[in-house]
């Protein structure tokens, strides 16, 4: 049993010096190197632009819901005077002739 591992890891190990001592060998490992990261179109600088592409993508869809919850709103105020009355009072301390306003901030 001993024998036959010995003479399969003799065989991995011929194999694998025929393979370091192959000139394809070092184009191939060179040329993917070179792919990798020194070329203009390398594949780093495709995985960065993807992981961009991702990022916009998600900012897009964050502001095109922001952009229709802020439509909706805008309709709202539009057409509900309450609405209207409430933003004013809330965001602006409007306040009507005969009424007092006391504003009152919270510290956190």
């Amino acid at each position: 049993m001993d024998k036959k591992k010995q003479k399969i890891n003799s065989k991995k190990i011929r194999i694998y010096k025929k393979i370091l001592k192959s000139k394809y060998f070092w184009i191939s490992l060179f040329f993917f190197i070179w792919i990798s990261f020194f070329d203009t179109n390398s594949l780093v600088l495709h995985w960065e632009l993807n992981r961009s592409i991702k990022e916009m993508i998600l900012d897009r869809d964050f502001l095109e819901k922001r952009i229709f919850l802020e439509k909706n709103f805008l309709k709202k105020l539009n057409t509900d005077n309450k609405c209207l009355e409430k933003l004013a009072r809330e965001k602006f301390y409007m306040k009507k002739d005969n009424e007092d306003l006391f504003v009152i901030k919270n510290k956190k």
